[in-house]
C-alpha cells in the first residue's frame, strides 16, 4: 500500500498537465534522458566485449539507441495527460500534399548532403563512416529495426513533436525554435557522427521541422526520415 501511495505520489509530480511550454525542464530532461542511458550501455558493452572502441561504432549501437529511445518515449507517453499527449504525438493520415512533400524533402536532404560535405572539406573536418557490413543477417536486423524504424520514429516524437511544441508553446517564433530544437538535435549525434555529422545533421534537421509545422502533422517527417536512414544505413553501405 504504502509501495503504490509512493508511485502515486511521484506520477503526480512528474505528470504534465500543463502546456509542455509551461515545464521546458522537464522536457528537455525527459529528450535528453537517451544520451546517459545509452552511453552506460555502451560502455558496459565495451567493458563485456573487452573491445577499446567506441560504443557506437557497430551496427548494435543503433539497435541499442532505438531501443532506449522507445522507453522514453513510453515514459513519455505516461506522464503526458491524454490531452496533452494531442499535442506530442501529433500522428494522423497524411494528405497527398504531406507525402509529396515528405518525398521532396528526403531529396532535398540529399542535396543538404553534397553542400555540408563540401562545407566540412572546406573546414578539413570528415562525417564519420559506417563501420559494419550487411552479410550477417543480425546486423541488417539491428540496422533496419534500430536506425530506419525505431530511432526515425521516436525522434520525431521527441524532437518535432516534444521539443519544438513546448518551444512555441512558450511563444517563442517557429524559426527560432526549429533553430534551438536543430541545434539540440544535432548536438546530440556529436558522438557517434563527429564534427562533420553534426555540421550535416545541423542543416539536415531544418527539412523535418519545416513538414510538422506545414502540415501540423508528424508522419510526413517520418517518412522522410525513414527515407533518409533507409537510404543511408542500407542502400549506401549496400553498395558500398
Amino acid at each position: 500500500m504504502t509501495e503504490a501511495t509512493g508511485i502515486d505520489q511521484l506520477m503526480r509530480r512528474v505528470r504534465i498537465r500543463d502546456s509542455p511550454g509551461d515545464r521546458l525542464g522537464t522536457v528537455l530532461t525527459i529528450t535528453l534522458l537517451p544520451v546517459p542511458i545509452v552511453s552506460a550501455l555502451y560502455a558496459s558493452h565495451r567493458l563485456l566485449a573487452g573491445t577499446p572502441e567506441a560504443g557506437g561504432s557497430g551496427a548494435l549501437s543503433y539497435l541499442i539507441y532505438g531501443c532506449v529511445n522507445l522507453l522514453v518515449v513510453a515514459i513519455l507517453y505516461v506522464i503526458l495527460t491524454p490531452k496533452r499527449r494531442e499535442s506530442v504525438f501529433v500522428f494522423h493520415r497524411p494528405s497527398a500534399g504531406e507525402v509529396a512533400g515528405s518525398l521532396g524533402a528526403f531529396l532535398a536532404g540529399l542535396g543538404v548532403y553534397q553542400v555540408t560535405a563540401r562545407v566540412n572539406a572546406v573546414l578539413g573536418v570528415q562525417m564519420s563512416g559506417f563501420s559494419y557490413s550487411l552479410n550477417d543477417p543480425m546486423t541488417v536486423f539491428a540496422v533496419v529495426a534500430g536506425a530506419v524504424v525505431l530511432a526515425p520514429v521516436t525522434e520525431e516524437i521527441l524532437y518535432r513533436g516534444l521539443v519544438l511544441g513546448a518551444l512555441t508553446d512558450r511563444g517563442i517564433g517557429s524559426v527560432s525554435a526549429t533553430v534551438v530544437m536543430t541545434a539540440l538535435f544535432a548536438v546530440i549525434h556529436l558522438p557517434n557522427f563527429g564534427v562533420g555529422g553534426t555540421i550535416f545533421i545541423s542543416a539536415w534537421g531544418i527539412l523535418p521541422a519545416i513538414l510538422r509545422i506545414r502540415y501540423e502533422n508528424l508522419v510526413g517527417a517520418v517518412v522522410m526520415h525513414v527515407l533518409n536512414n533507409l537510404f543511408a544505413y542500407v542502400i549506401v553501405v549496400k553498395l558500398g
